[in-house]
């Protein structure tokens, strides 16, 4: 199956009964005229006198879906956003009647244009929409979306012990391992529906079978940055590799994918610090400057954590970490919950920037970063919705309120996050942290964007644009994503893949998932 991005070779992709395939010509067309005849439908039902915040909806691009993205891949399409209600540059500019052109995967014009209708040139009715950077999701497990409901209500030890460890080992060991890559592929693709219809345009992804995850990405759209995740101690002893072997591996997948997709790269992921020997640690920082990549890294999730990392080498997680030269403009320090005010200027004098996962951190008890803090110190503070399983949730709008509302919360201060600081940590914030050149809408970015239908009941009125979609919008108020200038979601549907068979499959594997980690977990583990 190839990849149908532009200037990508082949990716293989797993076939079976329960795959997720590509659409036929014959099924985007039907897709099409269904989506078509909804927006005709809601355009008929519209009220007459709708105001222009949420005017009647009139069909979109008369093109075949399938033939722009047929453009697209020759790199000879343009694609203008006409009139959009709100271009919403970044946190702090934002547009009216305002139009947006894209040529091939870059934004070339911003504001209001004459431009020539010419037979390569698509466009897109913005009326009744607020363009947004698209949203990045900076850090996440996404093969916990198989997981997610088996345990919850417990702390992050107990979780890992109970449900995590298992379930990984079923991934790894025993007979699942035939349908491994299967399995990988699969979860790559129904968290990929989730965040795509819900304005996420980047994602990254701490994981195993990134092979598979890999392909998975190219199929569905998505920009994804995989962290190839190790660990040499601490670990149960069935879920224990050969070092060498892990090591091995993790260079294989860096070398293997840094650069040879538009959309897809890879950092390397030393999982925290009490899980990699100070040899994997140094060898990861080491890999990572040879190759020219980055390093995402749990840091202070949990008092846990940095009672055992400061026994061990008489230092806090952060002051270790940056004792062996891991911090810096190219590490994305995950969580930083228990950090000092010393640790926090050390983030800021290396260039780090912090992933916040405000949800996961609250479910499992961490506790709550100091956010306003670092952002007082100039740390650039990305968001995330960490692994499914301990957030059970990829919406990155749910995860900006939590953001925003969170430190109000806890320091009896409602101005101490404002949704402008929300929304650029999930914009501009994690485009830095995935080191992509997308985040703000300007010429010469990537043409990364989100469209938000505003003719929703709980975003009227819409008096001030960013302060409404963070504490107002839901995923489901995506009408359009794009990616690197293609349309990957249309009219909420994603056009890249089959979601019914993707849904299909992802019970499939999940329920067979769990099963049998249950059972291979039982033979192995002594309690």
């Amino acid at each position: 199956m190839m990849s149908r991005l532009r200037g990508c070779s082949a990716i293989a992709s797993p076939k079976s009964e329960y795959g997720v395939v590509r659409l036929s010509p014959a099924d985007r067309l039907a897709l099409q005229h269904d989506v078509q005849t909804h927006m005709m439908r809601l355009s008929h039902h519209s009220d007459a006198h709708d105001t222009h915040h949420c005017p009647a909806r009139p069909p979109r691009i008369s093109c075949v879906y399938g033939k722009l993205n047929k453009e697209a891949r020759k790199g000879d399409m343009r694609l203008l956003i006409r009139n959009a209600s709100y271009v919403i540059r970044d946190a702090r500019r934002v547009e009216r009647d305002a139009d947006v052109l894209i040529e091939g995967d870059r934004i070339v014009a911003v504001g209001q244009m004459a431009v020539a209708d010419t037979p390569d040139l698509y466009t897109l009715d913005g009326a009744g929409l607020a363009v947004i950077p698209g949203l990045v999701n900076a850090h996440t497990h996404l093969y916990q979306n198989f997981l997610k409901g088996l345990r919850d209500d417990v702390g992050l030890v107990e979780w890992c012990n109970t449900t995590l460890y298992p379930m990984a080992y079923a991934i790894h060991r025993g007979h699942w391992i035939e349908h491994d890559e299967t399995c990988g592929y699969h979860w790559a693709i129904l968290s990929g529906l989730e965040m795509l219809r819900g304005g996420v345009t980047c994602c990254v992804d701490m994981n195993m079978n990134m092979d598979s995850v890999f392909g998975g990405w190219g199929e569905i759209g998505i920009r994804g940055i995989g962290a190839v995740a190790v660990a040499d101690r601490w670990l149960p002893g069935p879920l224990r590799k050969d070092p060498d072997a892990t090591r091995a591996e993790a260079l294989r997948l860096a070398t293997t994918w840094h650069g040879a997709h538009p959309r897809l790269d890879v950092v390397l992921g030393p999982s925290t610090p009490f899980l990699c020997s100070r040899d994997l640690l140094l060898w990861t920082r080491d890999r990572a400057a040879e190759l020219g990549i980055g390093v995402q890294i749990h840091l202070a999730e949990t008092r846990y954590e940095v009672a055992q990392v400061l026994a061990e080498t008489g230092l806090t997680p952060v002051a270790y970490a940056h004792s062996l030269g891991l911090l810096g403009p190219r590490t994305t320090a995950v969580h930083c919950v228990h950090v000092t005010d010393a640790e926090i200027d050390l983030l800021a004098e290396t260039g780090t920037t912090v992933v916040h996962c405000p949800k996961s951190n609250l479910k499992l008890g961490s506790g709550i970063a100091p956010i306003p803090k670092m952002l007082k110190r100039g740390v650039t503070v990305a968001l995330a919705a960490d692994g499914a399983a301990s957030n059970d949730t990829l919406d990155m709008f749910e995860e900006m309120r939590f953001a925003a509302l969170l430190h109000k919360g806890v320091n009896e201060d409602p101005t101490i996050i404002t949704a402008r600081q929300a929304f650029e940590m999930a914009t501009a914030g994690g485009a830095r942290a995935a080191g992509t050149d997308a985040g703000t809408i300007d010429p010469g970015r990537l043409a990364d964007l989100a469209l938000i239908r505003l003719d929703r009941p709980h975003l009227q009125p819409f008096h001030d644009p960013i302060n409404t979609l963070v504490y107002c919008a839901k995923a489901s108020d995506v009408d359009a994503t794009i990616i690197g200038g293609e349309i990957v979601v249309w009219g909420g549907i994603v056009q890249t893949v089959n979601e019914a068979a993707a849904r299909r499959a992802a019970q499939t594997y999940g329920a067979q998932l769990y099963e049998r980690g249950v059972a291979l977990w039982q033979e192995v583990s002594p309690s």
